[in-house]
């Protein structure tokens, strides 16, 4: 088994009632969805960072992205997230 680290954190109260809700609903340890949240985050701000390097470097060896490419690619990722551009622009 893995070793443990405590941690202690604050959650709005609304998070803290909805967690509370859903662990309990689905028989679970706070501490196993907590792990499994920040797990997928992590890995979520380690593709984020990843892809934003990949431009730089693209950018650095062929200059900066076009307007055309910029919306052909704003389109893709809302395709993607089945969102309009105008729920991309207020978020």
């Amino acid at each position: 088994m893995a070793e443990k680290v405590k941690f202690s954190v604050s959650l709005d109260a609304e998070l803290g009632t909805a967690l509370r809700q859903y662990v309990a609903a689905e028989d679970e340890q706070i501490s196993a969805v907590i792990s499994r949240a920040l797990e997928r985050y992590l890995d979520d701000r380690r593709v984020t960072r990843a892809g934003l390097r990949a431009m730089e470097e693209y950018e650095a060896e062929y200059g900066p992205f076009s307007e055309e490419e910029m919306a052909e690619a704003h389109a893709w990722v809302d395709d993607l997230f089945g969102r309009s551009g105008e729920e991309r622009r207020s978020a």
